[in-house]
């Protein structure tokens, strides 16, 4: 018997008697494929151009965010370089498109490219000195 197929019938033992039955089946059969989802760097998130992306910040975002590649940390509201140093780029792209607090709706609103943003803010992720 081929080592694949003793894994796979050994699989179907140790699943059957799990409680859940198929679901628990469909879900350990899918976690794989699901992990192989998930980002594992910026670079996978942020495919839009970061120099247009910085045009779109130094028009639309610099009002309230210091969106300088060498930008002064701060909290409220965020420097872009603290927001590239301490979010992930989907938490980044969540809150362009899903707005919060007095942020405004630019991304819908405006119809600007996501993308790009997150790309330029991404862009200046940089070690701590």
């Amino acid at each position: 018997m081929s080592r694949l197929r003793r894994l796979r019938q050994e699989s179907t033992r140790v699943h059957s008697v799990l409680p859940g039955g198929d679901n628990v089946r469909r879900f350990l059969r899918a976690l794989p494929l699901a992990a192989a989802l998930v980002p594992t760097s910026s670079a996978t998130w942020a495919q839009g151009d970061a120099a247009a992306g910085r045009q779109l910040a130094m028009e639309w975002c610099s009002n309230c965010h210091n969106v300088a590649a060498d930008g002064q940390m701060k909290q409220d509201p965020p420097s872009f370089a603290a927001i590239a140093m301490y979010r992930s780029p989907g938490y980044i792209r969540s809150n362009i498109v899903a707005p919060h607090g007095a942020m405004p709706d630019i991304a819908n609103v405006l119809g600007l490219n996501v993308d790009d943003l997150v790309a330029y803010i991404t862009s200046l992720d940089r070690p701590l000195d």
